[in-house]
């Protein structure tokens, strides 16, 4: 067979990209992600051995049909709020994905050290994956270490190195399992013991650390200072119901949902992303300055006639939310009138007897949907961003991650909200914790695509953040899955998609701060300082055998 045909070339390209998607989460077994790697690894063998010159622009070429198949796979609910949307997504992130494949294929071409080639790989695919963590057109829902959470039991050590930590596991052992496939075509006996003693102590060895800290964590898990919250999975329809129902009637169904698992010992009530739709000036709310009969802002009196007869209860609201002010206060405000600017956000909101006492405003927005990448470039498009309810111009963020503060017995504590997709960014997430949360909650509200795999995604991943913080998660989405999850990431309660309905849960705080928590992605920092002496040590190899050749004929 000629391995050089084209066909065989796209197969290849191909058959990685079904590995990558067929490893992920929900339907997926993601030991395959140990060997998607594989046949690209191949594929750029084969290319490099043709010695054509262009390698980075033919990589891009051989391996785009791979990350395609990766994004079209595993991303395509997307299209069932936004077709565009869906389709710029999967087709420019499998584009940032080949191309920092086909960079690191360019690469090897001059660094012929193996070693070096697998620290390369590692040093530029975790820092794109940073990057995607970190810039306007930001995606990192298929970052690599992302897919073991739905079986975060093999991956305790998150709490240690983050998702990161995946990443270099999963192409470690990709390369490590090339070699032994290699040597098996070889009859090389010698080869396959000694790559199947390393496969073996790669993959096991994580995973027995991995048990061990499990069991040792599950041992010292704090049962002290219960938290009795009630988690509101309210189910309305966010295109045929969520903006026809006027604030007051949905502030009744959640409600209607919530009371019937409320006591006297709760102490907080969750409601999901926009759980109050339309949008609330907050100053007025905050001051009670609103005129009598505003829909928007008449229903919280229902709020207040429950807390009376429970004092001790926090709610923890989705608010779309405007703020005034008489100056452009950042670059997405918007001028109103003459003097009169506003600016618009995706806000948890912390009411309780004393009113509006505390909020947080989302400050890790969604490309294209909350905010318009790189306004400087595309500010004439702003007016198609997509409308997900609020504005339909980019909207304003935190400057912190706020945490709010309640008491329990007597006992302060804190609470750290995640709206939606910051639930995909642990850093970010642990900046809650670093703040003194001592619980966590996810407000979400994942019905805009519908019953399909990406509100199960979204879910898992809120396992990896539980771990990764060793913090108790509840997490409270409008049509489900609305849950809550133990600090070793454990689904302890679990809703059905499309219910309407509540759980009760009691958790326990937590005073700890975990490595990850306190540094970060530092492993990522540390691949970025790594790409670029990857990329120093390539440019001094493709010029020093033309410096060379120089001095031998004495030019």
């Amino acid at each position: 067979m000629d391995r050089n045909k084209w066909y065989i070339k796209l197969a290849l390209s191909v058959l990685g990209g079904l590995l990558f998607a067929f490893a992920w989460y929900p339907h997926g077994v993601s030991f395959l992600i140990f060997f998607a790697f594989v046949p690209l690894f191949w594929l750029s063998d084969i290319s490099l051995k043709e010695g054509k010159r262009n390698a980075f622009g033919r990589g891009i070429l051989l391996f785009y049909p791979a990350f395609f198949v990766f994004n079209l796979i595993t991303t395509y609910w997307i299209a069932y709020c936004t077709v565009p949307g869906a389709a710029a997504a999967v087709v420019a992130n499998a584009l940032l994905q080949t191309l920092t494949f086909s960079a690191w294929h360019a690469c090897r071409k001059q660094v012929k050290n193996g070693v070096l080639q697998v620290v390369m790989l590692i040093a530029f695919w975790i820092s794109f994956e940073y990057l995607h963590l970190n810039w306007d057109l930001t995606w990192p829902w298929l970052n690599l270490g992302n897919v073991f959470a739905y079986e975060p039991n093999i991956v305790q050590w998150y709490s240690i190195t983050g998702t990161a930590g995946g990443t270099l596991w999963i192409i470690l052992l990709n390369f490590i399992l090339s070699g032994l496939i290699g040597h098996f075509q070889q009859h090389n006996r010698k080869g396959i013991v000694r790559y199947a003693i390393a496969v073996a102590a790669t993959y096991l060895i994580p995973c027995g650390i991995s048990m061990g800290m499990f069991f040792y964590e599950n041992s010292h898990l704090e049962h002290d200072t219960p938290i009795e919250a009630v988690i509101v999975q309210q189910n309305t329809d966010p295109w045929e119901e969520e903006y026809r129902l006027t604030n007051t009637q949905e502030i009744q169904r959640v409600l209607d949902v919530a009371q019937p698992y409320i006591t006297e010992k709760t102490n907080l009530v969750i409601t999901p992303e926009s759980a109050i739709a339309h949008t609330i000036e907050m100053g007025a709310l905050r001051n009670h300055t609103f005129m009598e009969g505003d829909s928007r802002f008449e229903g919280f009196s229902l709020f207040d006639s429950v807390i009376v007869t429970y004092p001790n209860l926090n709610f923890v609201l989705g608010l779309s939310t405007v703020s005034l002010s008489d100056h452009k206060t950042s670059p997405v405000a918007q001028e109103l009138n003459p003097g009169q600017f506003m600016e618009f956000f995706n806000t948890a909101g912390f009411y309780n007897q004393n009113g509006l006492v505390s909020h947080y405003h989302k400050s890790r927005l969604v490309p294209g949907v909350e905010k318009m990448p790189f306004p400087k470039v595309f500010g004439f498009l702003e007016n198609a961003i997509i409308k997900l309810g609020g504005s339909n111009s980019s909207l304003g963020t935190d400057t912190a991650q706020r945490v709010f503060e309640f008491e329990v017995d007597g006992k302060p504590m804190r609470i750290g909200t995640a709206i939606c997709y910051e639930s995909v960014y642990g850093e970010l997430v642990g900046k809650f914790v670093k703040n003194g949360a001592n619980l966590l909650c996810v407000i979400t509200n994942d019905s805009w695509w519908d019953d399909s795999p990406g509100h199960l995604q979204h879910f898992e991943m809120s396992r990896l953040r539980a771990v990764e913080t060793r913090r108790y998660v509840l997490r409270a989405a409008n049509g489900g899955f609305s849950g809550v999850i133990d600090p070793l990431g454990r689904v302890l309660q679990k809703t059905e998609y499309g219910e309407r309905t509540a759980l009760q849960a009691t958790v326990n705080a937590y005073t700890r701060e975990t490595f990850y928590v306190k540094h970060g992605d530092y492993l990522a920092r540390i691949a970025v300082v790594f790409a670029a002496l990857g990329l120093l040590l390539t440019l001094w190899e493709a010029i020093r055998p033309s410096t060379g050749n120089r001095r031998k004929t004495g030019k």
